[in-house]
């Protein structure tokens, strides 16, 4: 049978192992600003003011603008800085194609959009191209015998597709630049 006083160190025992692991956990907001000077997207302050300064040339298509739109938006969360060192030049293709097509009627239930992104970051002042990739993503979407409801699903994942590659894009630039 266990004594009391060895029931209250086993407790007290569980405290200390349960307070020393807690305290090694940390909450953030994603894009705060840290004293160490680290963003908690594992990016350095310097290298997020340099984004944040960054421009994105215009681009044509809708969904070249919802790639530029959520570029922006995750580089300076929608506030447009001025005397930026770098820009970006995108070049969006967007595919869609048919996944599954139900035997009886031969019309198509599921398809799949890809954006893919060429992206140039050029130094402002010279126009020297720094780096280059591309990047590309892809989301799937139903479809109906109701042509609206597939049009307005397109364009959802279109959306989807383009959020998603503007974030591959930004990461790949603060790469870049945070090796400069």
């Amino acid at each position: 049978m266990w004594s009391s006083s060895a029931h209250n160190q086993l407790r007290l025992a569980a405290v200390i192992v349960f307070a020393n692991t807690l305290s090694a956990c940390t909450i953030e907001p994603l894009a705060s600003s840290q004293p160490a000077g680290k963003l908690g997207a594992g990016v350095s302050s310097s290298t997020g003011e340099i984004l944040a300064r960054t421009d994105v040339k215009p681009v044509a298509t809708r969904p070249a603008q919802q790639v530029r739109n959520a570029l922006l938006f995750s580089m300076n969360g929608g506030k447009l800085q001025e005397g930026g060192r770098y820009n970006i030049k995108l070049n969006v293709k967007t595919t869609s194609r048919k996944l599954s097509v139900q035997t009886s009627s031969l019309a198509p239930t599921s398809a799949q959009v890809a954006i893919l992104v060429q992206y140039e970051l050029n130094d402002a002042a010279t126009g020297k191209l720094i780096s280059a990739g591309t990047r590309r993503s892809l989301a799937a979407y139903d479809r109906t015998p109701q042509s609206f409801a597939n049009e307005r699903a397109k364009r959802d994942a279109e959306n989807r597709a383009a959020q998603d590659v503007a974030q591959q894009v930004r990461l790949a630039i603060a790469q870049t630049i945070s090796s400069l």
